[in-house]
């Protein structure tokens, strides 16, 4: 059996945890990312150096598709919460709260759709169109059946976020169920968020705390340790 996994997406912070727990139930991981290379965040931990950490830009498959063919599972992780890749900064930030607290507001308030055209930071594009162009890339390289393609969707739409985040995932759904030839399997977690960062109190953790009060947050999060085992199980089945 071969027990070998491509992660595309396998830097941030739900693929870093799919290769962690993939190295230890023993199989082969290789993670695609713009960096080609372990995140800081977890460099130093013993499982980092059992990965083959690759570059890969994920709208140009001539940079992996030759790969593929070494492996008879592909997991698709990449995915944003807002269009504006500024949150990230905002998150986690601990400094300037009601200034933070603007920029997220801005974000939820979606793009500008005269200003969405040949960029490649859209919901279409990241969360719908690169996993279809993955998925194509796989059928042309692996030969070999079944070919088992992981795609992390979401249950439903998080709060304040734009509704094209849940749209375009139930897209991509749409266009891998129907291509032949792949094993097409859907993760449809909760809200997920890592909680393993460092430093004081950040935005992110004041707006937790808060969407766990209005929202029941805490039902619907999703542990990381958890998804990634929920993954791995998946593909033994």
């Amino acid at each position: 059996m071969n027990k070998s996994i491509a992660v595309f997406g396998g830097n941030g912070f739900l693929g870093r945890k799919i290769c962690e727990v993939g190295i230890r139930r023993g199989y082969d991981v290789t993670s695609f990312s713009r960096q080609g290379e372990a995140p800081q965040a977890v460099i130093h931990q013993p499982w980092v150096a059992k990965v083959n950490w690759e570059k890969a830009d994920i709208f140009d498959p001539t940079t992996y598709q030759d790969k593929l063919k070494e492996f008879p599972t592909v997991v698709h992780s990449i995915g944003i919460l807002f269009e504006n890749q500024s949150y990230k900064k905002a998150m986690n930030s601990n400094f300037n709260f009601l200034s933070d607290i603007q920029q997220l507001a801005n974000n939820m308030m979606g793009s500008n759709p005269m200003q969405k055209e040949g960029v490649k930071s859209t919901y279409e594009a990241i969360q719908r169109d690169s996993a279809v162009m993955l998925a194509d890339a796989f059928i042309k390289a692996q030969s070999a059946l079944p070919r088992n393609f992981v795609y992390i969707s979401a249950d439903k739409n998080p709060p304040m976020v734009p509704q094209d985040y849940i749209l375009t995932k139930r897209e991509a759904e749409f266009e891998l169920s129907n291509k032949s030839g792949l094993r097409s399997i859907f993760m449809r977690p909760g809200i997920m968020y890592d909680e393993s960062h460092e430093g004081g109190l950040t935005t992110r953790d004041i707006l937790v705390k808060g969407l766990r009060l209005g929202v029941g947050l805490k039902e619907c999060t999703v542990g990381k340790n958890l998804a990634s085992s929920i993954k791995m199980k998946a593909l033994k089945e």
